[in-house]
Protein backbone atom coordinates (compact mmCIF):
# COMPACT_ATOMS: atom_id res chain seq x y z
CA UNK A 1 0.00 0.00 0.00
CA UNK A 2 1.53 3.49 -1.05
CA UNK A 3 1.79 5.87 1.76
CA UNK A 4 1.43 9.71 0.13
CA UNK A 5 2.57 12.53 2.30
CA UNK A 6 2.24 16.01 1.99
CA UNK A 7 4.36 18.90 3.26
CA UNK A 8 3.23 20.43 6.58
CA UNK A 9 0.69 19.30 9.06
CA UNK A 10 -1.65 17.78 6.63
CA UNK A 11 -4.32 16.18 9.20
CA UNK A 12 -5.76 14.29 6.18
CA UNK A 13 -2.20 13.09 4.72
CA UNK A 14 -2.15 11.67 8.28
CA UNK A 15 -5.16 10.21 9.48
CA UNK A 16 -5.98 8.71 5.48
CA UNK A 17 -3.13 5.84 5.15
CA UNK A 18 -4.25 5.17 8.69
CA UNK A 19 -7.87 4.64 7.88
CA UNK A 20 -7.08 2.88 4.96
CA UNK A 21 -4.85 0.12 6.74
CA UNK A 22 -6.71 -0.63 9.40
CA UNK A 23 -9.71 -1.08 6.88
CA UNK A 24 -7.88 -3.57 5.25
CA UNK A 25 -6.70 -5.04 8.31
CA UNK A 26 -10.55 -5.57 9.49
CA UNK A 27 -11.21 -6.99 5.74
CA UNK A 28 -8.38 -9.61 6.27
CA UNK A 29 -8.95 -10.85 9.87
CA UNK A 30 -12.60 -11.33 8.91
CA UNK A 31 -11.80 -13.32 5.23
CA UNK A 32 -9.44 -15.53 7.82
CA UNK A 33 -12.38 -16.37 9.52
CA UNK A 34 -14.89 -16.76 6.48
CA UNK A 35 -16.85 -13.53 6.72
CA UNK A 36 -16.65 -10.21 4.79
CA UNK A 37 -15.66 -6.65 7.18
CA UNK A 38 -19.45 -5.69 7.64
CA UNK A 39 -20.34 -9.73 8.71
CA UNK A 40 -17.49 -9.48 11.06
CA UNK A 41 -18.70 -5.79 12.65
CA UNK A 42 -22.53 -7.36 12.52
CA UNK A 43 -21.81 -10.45 14.75
CA UNK A 44 -19.56 -8.63 17.46
CA UNK A 45 -21.85 -5.74 17.71
CA UNK A 46 -24.72 -8.40 18.12
CA UNK A 47 -22.64 -10.40 20.67
CA UNK A 48 -22.16 -7.38 22.85
CA UNK A 49 -24.02 -6.41 24.36
CA UNK A 50 -26.34 -9.07 23.67
CA UNK A 51 -29.81 -8.85 22.16
CA UNK A 52 -29.81 -5.46 20.12
CA UNK A 53 -32.33 -4.69 17.69
CA UNK A 54 -31.14 -4.77 13.99
CA UNK A 55 -31.96 -0.91 14.19
CA UNK A 56 -29.53 -1.00 17.26
CA UNK A 57 -27.01 -3.08 15.05
CA UNK A 58 -26.78 -0.34 12.27
CA UNK A 59 -26.19 2.96 14.26
CA UNK A 60 -23.36 1.10 16.23
CA UNK A 61 -21.57 -0.35 12.80
CA UNK A 62 -22.80 2.65 10.82
CA UNK A 63 -24.39 0.41 8.30
CA UNK A 64 -27.14 0.90 5.76
CA UNK A 65 -29.93 -0.64 7.27
CA UNK A 66 -31.59 -1.95 4.06
CA UNK A 67 -28.02 -3.93 3.06
CA UNK A 68 -27.83 -5.28 6.62
CA UNK A 69 -30.64 -7.79 5.82
CA UNK A 70 -28.75 -9.97 3.24
CA UNK A 71 -25.45 -10.01 6.00
CA UNK A 72 -28.05 -11.11 8.69
CA UNK A 73 -29.79 -14.15 6.08
CA UNK A 74 -26.37 -15.43 5.60
CA UNK A 75 -25.09 -15.30 9.29
CA UNK A 76 -28.42 -16.68 10.14
CA UNK A 77 -27.96 -19.57 7.37
CA UNK A 78 -24.63 -20.29 8.96
CA UNK A 79 -26.16 -20.93 12.28
CA UNK A 80 -24.33 -17.79 13.96
CA UNK A 81 -27.42 -15.75 14.96
CA UNK A 82 -31.26 -15.86 14.70
CA UNK A 83 -33.63 -13.56 14.69
CA UNK A 84 -36.16 -12.92 16.69
CA UNK A 85 -39.28 -10.51 17.01
CA UNK A 86 -38.90 -8.06 19.87
CA UNK A 87 -41.28 -8.02 22.90
CA UNK A 88 -41.95 -4.71 22.88
CA UNK A 89 -42.26 -3.53 19.55
CA UNK A 90 -43.09 -6.54 17.14
CA UNK A 91 -42.26 -4.80 13.71
CA UNK A 92 -38.78 -4.93 15.13
CA UNK A 93 -36.46 -7.97 15.48
CA UNK A 94 -33.88 -8.74 18.27
CA UNK A 95 -30.69 -10.66 16.68
CA UNK A 96 -29.48 -13.10 19.17
CA UNK A 97 -25.89 -14.67 18.23
CA UNK A 98 -25.05 -18.61 18.52
CA UNK A 99 -22.49 -19.96 20.68
CA UNK A 100 -20.75 -20.37 17.36
CA UNK A 101 -21.31 -17.31 16.66
CA UNK A 102 -20.25 -15.58 20.32
CA UNK A 103 -16.94 -18.02 19.58
CA UNK A 104 -16.49 -16.38 15.90
CA UNK A 105 -16.99 -12.77 17.34
CA UNK A 106 -14.38 -13.64 19.96
CA UNK A 107 -12.09 -14.91 17.81
CA UNK A 108 -12.22 -11.88 14.90
CA UNK A 109 -11.91 -9.58 18.03
CA UNK A 110 -9.04 -11.10 19.48
CA UNK A 111 -7.43 -10.54 15.78
CA UNK A 112 -8.33 -7.43 15.70
CA UNK A 113 -6.84 -6.43 18.93
CA UNK A 114 -3.36 -8.44 18.16
CA UNK A 115 -3.13 -6.49 14.69
CA UNK A 116 -3.93 -3.15 16.30
CA UNK A 117 -1.64 -3.60 19.08
CA UNK A 118 1.04 -4.13 16.67
CA UNK A 119 0.26 -1.22 14.96
CA UNK A 120 0.41 0.65 18.33
CA UNK A 121 3.76 -0.71 19.17
CA UNK A 122 4.79 1.87 16.63
CA UNK A 123 4.24 4.77 19.15
CA UNK A 124 5.92 3.19 22.49
CA UNK A 125 4.84 1.90 25.55
CA UNK A 126 1.61 2.17 27.31
CA UNK A 127 1.36 5.56 28.14
CA UNK A 128 2.40 7.28 25.24
CA UNK A 129 -0.17 4.56 23.72
CA UNK A 130 -2.92 5.62 25.85
CA UNK A 131 -2.42 9.43 24.92
CA UNK A 132 -2.43 8.56 21.18
CA UNK A 133 -5.71 7.35 21.91
CA UNK A 134 -7.24 9.59 23.56
CA UNK A 135 -6.19 12.39 21.24
CA UNK A 136 -7.91 10.16 18.64
CA UNK A 137 -10.99 9.73 20.98
CA UNK A 138 -10.77 13.79 21.16
CA UNK A 139 -10.65 14.08 17.50
CA UNK A 140 -13.32 11.42 16.64
CA UNK A 141 -16.13 13.46 19.15
CA UNK A 142 -15.07 16.87 18.33
CA UNK A 143 -15.98 15.54 14.50
CA UNK A 144 -19.35 14.68 16.07
CA UNK A 145 -19.70 18.08 17.73
CA UNK A 146 -22.86 19.92 16.17
CA UNK A 147 -21.08 23.09 16.69
CA UNK A 148 -18.33 22.44 15.00
CA UNK A 149 -19.86 20.75 11.87
CA UNK A 150 -22.26 23.84 11.45
CA UNK A 151 -18.92 26.20 11.87
CA UNK A 152 -16.87 23.88 9.30
CA UNK A 153 -18.95 21.43 7.25
CA UNK A 154 -21.14 23.28 5.51
CA UNK A 155 -21.86 23.41 2.33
Amino acid sequence: MAVTRTAGQDLAGLVLPLAKALAALESSVARRHGLTSWQSAILRAAAEPPGRTQREIVGAIGYDRNRIVADLDDLERRALLFRRVDDLDRRSNRIEVTAAGRRLARATTRDLRAGTDDLLAAVGPGDERATVLRGLAALRDRCADDAWCTAWLRP
